[in-house]
């Protein structure tokens, strides 16, 4: 209520009532404004409106009834207006309310009342402005309030109804109807199950459906019910489906593979909790299955990432088919949960399979996915065939918890590929102790340069026409302190899956030269091999490191080989080539390490900077007793000679086959006959040793023949 003075426009032409009357009302506390004439009470409201009117009815000019009507229709019906007539004119009495009179008092005015009769109207007035006021408010709360509200009875209709989105229309059919008029049964009975809750328990009641719609989409509501009385209560509808696309899509984000769809490994890992939890519970078992496609970096690495991304989504597409419980066989009960597919990351995908009954289930359907993945990949320019490699680990037997299963079988999958690629391999403890084998050595191997844990030893070679070494060939070894001597055979292909073989290799290349450059200061002007991986042959900067290296050694760039393989070679590009006859333009040499083992193609060799052929090992070892290695060296001897190539033999370790070797033509013998690898100091011990090899025509084997 307010607390400002309260005035009144009192309007009489009676002199003696205007003053009475003011007297009486400014002692009960109201500003009083008298005018003697209607004309003058409609100028003094509109100089200075009032909060009520009193007006006497018999006025001269306008009388009390035209200025209520004026006053009406100047400013509404809230204004309070009092009519002052004679207590026997019930027509005149009738005609002001017609015209808009709040109240009228008759005269005689009893003067010892009237104060307590205009209080009486004043707060029936201030109640009037304070219930506008407070229903301005709720109208505008109820229109700011993005819902349809209504009020349902007892018996499910709808009492009344206000909605301010055209998203929720469609629920209600209007006030004085039934919701199932507009809402299927089991909805209806969700309003009329929430309503009585919120009755028997005064709680707020909060519930959600979908509902379709008639053009065949779905949209999400939300509902709160609250009780008004014990026959009615009010529901307010909210359109949701925004929200819920939302957080559909966030879930979808954090749950699933963008590329293919598929879960990845967060909801594969809580799935796979859940698989255990329950096979615990049943006492059964399941398997998981570890997939990684063979191959696939190189499709990366050479046809580009999108069509990489073709090739991921295409293996998901086939892994769905694959994995139908329809379709397995082990699949007789159609309560059994499905086959859980999900991508990790990469090539990388997994396979759970719950309730398994025998091991054999999961090796045919790894089967399966083998059989699937060997399928050509149409592409658009060519078509790509690539293989999967896949572990397999069961639980309990091989893990009793996600992390240790994903592992385990991830191992298995590892040991699939070192088996050759495109099988599957079961987990087993062997594995895992080879695995953490690995990772030690990896650990161990980060740390060996910074540690100072790896030498150089030389590998001689014998010039066979001086009969003097005039080269050798730089080996790398490790010398843990803790476990002594480890073979270059267990730590360089750990090297290189890691990527360590790129500082390893640079760090064999400027200690060869280093020292090598010492034996040239004492005299010894020996020619030095060093081995290049495929990696440093792909990297970029391999030109720059190489000829950095010998500019801050001093060594001379016709002193250096650099020994490749063969099959690092057959994947060569533009690159490999440009960055090969940069180095020969400087007049590095270049060796093709372990030929005969690759692809033996002496014309893919013509097109190479190549300078020496080193026949592998393993020919060598048969050259006495198989006829077919014999043929083998000699034609790669005379066919590299004819190219214009020299030829190294490695793995020399008897006299006779040295001596077969001059007699082919063989232009270097290298191998533990003529010394095993030595310390740098050592080399200066062989300096003036000679050996003179005579050449033998292989007994039993005519010249011409072989």
């Amino acid at each position: 209520m307010t607390t400002e003075p309260f005035k009144i426009l009192l309007a009489d032409d009676d002199a003696t009532v205007r003053l009475l009357m003011q007297a009486a009302l400014e002692k009960a506390g109201f500003i009083v404004t008298l005018a003697c004439n209607g004309e003058e009470a409609i100028r003094l409201f509109e100089a200075s409106p009032t909060d009520m009117v009193m007006l006497d009815v018999e006025m001269p000019g306008m009388n009390g009834h035209e200025v209520c009507s004026y006053l009406r229709a100047r400013i509404g019906n809230e204004l309070p207006i009092i009519m002052v007539t004679g207590m026997d004119d019930l027509q005149s009495i009738n005609y002001a309310f017609e015209v808009g009179a709040t109240d009228f008092i008759a005269k005689p005015i009893n003067w010892n009342l009237i104060n307590y009769r205009i209080l009486y109207l004043k707060r029936a007035y201030l109640n009037l402005l304070a219930l506008q006021i407070a229903n301005a408010r709720s109208t505008a709360i109820f229109s700011a309030i993005p819902d349809a509200m209504f009020i349902l009875n007892n018996d499910g209709k709808v009492v009344d109804m206000c909605s301010n989105s055209d998203d929720t229309l469609c629920l209600i059919t209007g006030s004085k109807h039934a919701l199932n008029q507009s809402l299927p049964e089991d909805i209806v009975n969700l309003y009329l199950e929430a309503a009585g809750r919120a009755r028997r328990y005064g709680t707020v009641e909060l519930f959600e459906y979908p509902f379709k719609l008639n053009d065949g989409n779905t949209r999400y509501y939300e509902n709160r019910i609250v009780v008004i009385d014990p026959l009615e209560t009010l529901c307010l509808v909210r359109d949701i489906t925004e929200r819920k696309d939302s957080e559909n899509k966030i879930f979808h984000l954090a749950y699933f593979d963008n590329l293919t769809g598929l879960p990845n490994r967060q909801s594969f890992m809580e799935r796979l909790e859940g698989e255990i939890k329950r096979a615990k519970y049943t006492s059964s078992k399941l398997a998981v299955l570890f997939l990684d496609l063979d191959g696939f970096k190189s499709i990366n690495d050479t046809m580009g990432h999108n069509t990489g991304d073709v090739i991921l989504q295409s293996t998901a597409d086939r892994l769905q088919s694959s994995t139908r419980p329809s379709d397995f066989v082990s699949r007789s009960n159609a309560d059994h949960p499905e086959i859980k597919l999900a991508r990790l990351g990469g090539d990388e995908f997994t396979v759970v399979i719950p309730n398994l009954h025998r091991a054999e289930d999961a090796l045919i359907l790894a089967h399966r996915i083998r059989e699937t993945m060997r399928r050509p990949f149409h592409l658009e320019s060519r078509d790509v065939v690539l293989t999967t490699s896949i572990g397999i680990a069961f639980y309990p037997n091989d893990g009793e918890d996600a992390e240790t299963l994903l592992k385990h079988a991830d191992t298995a999958m590892y040991h699939a590929k070192n088996e050759g690629r495109d099988n599957c391999q079961f987990y087993n403890l062997e594995l895992t102790l080879h695995a953490e084998k690995r990772m030690h050595l990896e650990n161990n191997l980060r740390n060996a340069l910074q540690q100072n844990e790896f030498h150089l030893v030389y590998q001689p070679q014998l010039d066979v026409a001086s009969g003097c070494i005039q080269s050798v060939e730089a080996l790398i070894r490790w010398q843990h302190p803790q476990k002594g001597l480890i073979s270059p055979l267990d730590f360089i292909p750990v090297a290189e899956e890691n990527g360590l073989i790129i500082p390893i290799g640079a760090w064999v290349l400027r200690t060869a030269c280093t020292e090598a450059a010492q034996w040239h200061k004492n005299g010894q002007y020996l020619q030095v091999a060093v081995n290049l991986s495929p990696l440093q042959i792909n990297n970029p900067e391999l030109v720059n490191t190489v000829l950095n290296i010998l500019a801050e050694t001093g060594f001379p760039p016709n002193k250096l080989v650099l020994e490749i393989t063969e099959g690092a070679l057959m994947e060569h590009n533009i690159d490999t080539l440009t960055r090969l006859h940069t180095l020969r333009d400087h007049g590095i040499e270049i060796a093709l390490d372990d030929f005969g083992t690759g692809y033996s193609s002496m014309n893919y060799l013509k097109r190479l900077p190549i300078n020496d052929i080193k026949v592998d090992q393993s020919f060598i070892r048969g050259l006495l007793n198989d006829k077919n290695s014999l043929a083998i060296v000699k034609a790669i001897i005379s066919l590299s000679q004819n190219l214009g190539f020299s030829v190294t033999a490695e793995g020399i370790e008897t006299l006779d086959q040295a001596q077969i070797l001059k007699y082919f033509g063989c232009d270097t013998l290298q191998g533990y006959y003529f010394s095993q690898p030595i310390a740098m100091k050592e080399i200066f011990s062989l300096a003036d040793k000679q050996w003179t090899i005579q050449a033998v025509n292989p007994n039993g084997i005519d010249d011409e023949n072989c």
